[in-house]
């Protein structure tokens, strides 16, 4: 399929055909990663747990 979508780029050379193309791949690697069990829920954070503080 992924090759379906850069043939498609290729063609109209339209940034969004691109954007699918790479929308394509990404969720490829994810779901190759989930199905591998490479990736944990703790991953997908950007906070530092019981250390991080909110200081408002």
């Amino acid at each position: 399929m992924e090759e379906e979508y850069w043939q498609r780029f290729l063609q109209t050379g339209k940034i969004t055909d691109y954007l699918y193309y790479k929308g394509m791949t990404i969720c490829k690697q994810v779901m190759d990663s989930y199905e591998s069990g490479e990736s944990s829920e703790s991953d997908n954070s950007n906070r530092h747990g019981a250390c991080g503080g909110a200081c408002w």
